[in-house]
């Protein structure tokens, strides 16, 4: 991990996980995503976490109402929100 912020260019991972999510919803700015792209070029640890929320992302997709019924409502909503994932009809 890059955490050392040497230049003022540098992104370090903590500001790379505070702005994942925006970054996989393309909500970032083209210098944002500049920034992110360089630093995970060199930094295995944040890729391997993008691929974690990746993963999770694509995977939460595929669920349908009846993988969910019985989650307690409250976790499912909270996870809903969090992942940003569309209910399936």
């Amino acid at each position: 991990m890059n955490d050392s912020g040497s230049g003022t260019d540098d992104l370090r991972c903590i500001e790379f996980v505070s702005l994942v999510t925006a970054y996989l919803d393309g909500q970032v700015d083209v210098e944002q995503r500049r920034r992110i792209d360089k630093h995970l070029e060199g930094c295995q640890g944040c890729q391997t976490a993008l691929d974690q929320f990746q993963t999770v992302i694509r995977l939460a997709g595929r669920l349908s109402a009846a993988d969910v019924a019985d989650v307690d409502p409250l976790i499912r909503d909270r996870l809903t929100a969090t992942l940003r994932v569309p209910r399936r009809r």
